[in-house]
């Protein structure tokens, strides 16, 4: 496995194929936690039962969130939509009924990922202050019933942030490099063929506890 890049470089690999599911930002404290669903295997033994990780991000000095309707299911976005607060954008989150898994193999420190949005957001906390060191950049292509039919829509978001930390849903910290290790080793034993992330093993794994 490839251990020469930096353990928060080496996430961009643990973070493909995730999903969003929850965004809660403690503004005054400047933390956000972002939730997810991944695909990571331990060294040995069958694929964790529980894929629930949250992202906590501390030191943040910026939070922006663009939420737009798919109108084509082919990223014919409309104009962005109003986020009254983090706590709708959260809440947006939870009432989808269908999403799509981030992918792209690329989502930190990368300035081009934002380079195409429009100047009007949905969202923006700002602290005012210094930018931090960081950026991450996440995405969730989903949809859900609403009274004229089903509706389509993208929401994104990126986090400027000075350190982070991975735990499990029961908030149990999972060392970076411990985070960055099990995401490679799944994609690593996807692509060997590896009978324990077999199509096959995806289809019949209980489905993973949802968040709260």
């Amino acid at each position: 496995m490839p251990q020469d890049r930096s353990p928060l470089d080496r996430c961009n690999t643990a973070l493909n194929e995730s999903d969003v599911v929850g965004l809660r930002v403690n503004w005054p404290g400047r933390t956000v936690r972002l939730l997810l669903h991944v695909l990571a295997l331990p060294a040995y033994g069958p694929v964790d039962p529980d894929t629930r990780r949250a992202l906590v991000f501390t030191g943040v000095s910026l939070v922006r969130v663009l939420l737009r309707a798919d109108r084509t299911f082919s990223r014919d976005y409309g104009n962005a939509i109003d986020l009254a607060d983090a706590d709708a954008a959260d809440a947006f989150l939870a009432s989808v009924g269908w999403s799509n898994p981030m992918y792209g193999w690329s989502f930190l420190n990368d300035p081009q990922l934002t380079e195409d949005w429009p100047e009007r957001l949905s969202l923006v906390l700002d602290s005012g202050g210094p930018p931090a060191a960081h950026t991450l950049y996440w995405f969730c292509e989903c949809g859900r019933e609403e009274p004229g039919g089903d509706g389509a829509y993208c929401i994104e978001g990126d986090i400027r942030f000075d350190r982070l930390e991975v735990e499990r849903a029961d908030g149990t910290v999972i060392p970076l490099t411990s985070f960055a290790t099990d995401g490679e080793r799944w994609w690593e034993a996807f692509r060997s063929g590896d009978p324990r992330v077999s199509g096959e093993a995806q289809q019949s794994q209980p489905p993973s506890p949802a968040w709260t």
